[in-house]
This record gives C-alpha cells, sequence and structure tokens, in this order.
C-alpha cells in the first residue's frame, strides 16, 4: 500500500530560531498585557461585535453629554480600552490566520508519520509472531 505524502517539508533550526525569536519579540512587545486565570476570565463579559457598537455609542452620547456621565466612569480609559482591543483585533487575525494554517500542516504531518508506523508495528508483531509459532513446530 501506498502511504500519501502531502507534504514533505523542514523546518531549519536557524528559522525555528527565529521563529521563536519573532514570537517573543512580540511578547516583549505587549508588557502591559495582564495574564488572568481561567476562573477570572470566566467571570468577566465579554465582549462581542454587536457590544462594541453599543460601546461606541455610548462613549458618542459621552462626549456630547460629560454633565450626564456617572463620576466613578472613566471615559478616557474607556477610550483607551477600546483601541487596545481593536489593535488587538488588527493583531489576532493574522495570528489566528496562521495558527490555523500550522494546524493543518502539524494534521497533515501527524497523519502521514502515524499510518506508515501502524504498517511497520504490524509487520514487526507479524514477524514475532512469525518467529514463535516457527520455533514451536521446530521444538515440537
Amino acid at each position: 500500500m501506498e502511504y500519501p505524502n502531502l507534504i514533505s517539508a523542514k523546518i531549519s533550526s536557524s528559522d525555528l530560531k527565529e521563529i521563536i525569536n519573532a514570537i517573543n519579540f512580540i511578547h516583549e512587545k505587549l508588557p502591559e498585557l495582564a495574564t488572568l486565570s481561567h476562573e477570572e476570565l470566566s467571570a468577566l463579559p465579554k465582549m462581542r461585535h454587536g457590544t462594541i457598537k453599543f460601546v461606541l455609542e455610548n462613549l458618542k452620547e459621552a462626549n456630547e453629554h460629560p454633565n450626564i456621565v456617572p463620576k466613578n466612569v472613566d471615559v478616557v480609559e474607556i477610550i483607551k480600552d477600546v483601541e487596545l482591543v481593536a489593535a488587538i483585533n488588527k493583531i489576532l487575525d493574522p495570528i489566528n490566520k496562521l495558527k490555523k494554517k500550522l494546524e493543518e500542516i502539524a494534521l497533515v504531518a501527524e497523519s502521514e508519520a502515524y499510518l506508515p508506523s501502524i504498517a511497520i508495528h504490524n509487520a514487526i508483531r507479524a514477524d514475532q509472531i512469525r518467529r514463535r509459532y516457527k520455533r514451536k513446530t521446530v521444538n515440537a
């Protein structure tokens, strides 16, 4: 049986090092971004695509009517957060595309390594059984 070989690629150690360095560079450029626990993340209200419109409309209203904005609300910080979300989304799009591509390539490579490995395993097992059977018939 012929096994498909959809991908035959290698990442050189120097390329891998450069890629890791580039990822580390991105981490260094985002030092203020917090990492939260699963529990902390679960407790946060989630902003969806439609929610950003809601936030922007309320910021517009706050700008037009600053006297009605509650004193404990910092509009400048809300604007800063919205701008951060917009910037992060611009970063996430190509990262998500790259992640999907890497996951697909890994799946193909895993499959191409696994299927013939099963054939090797089965051949070894068959050979062991054949040798055991041969010894039993010789000793009988």
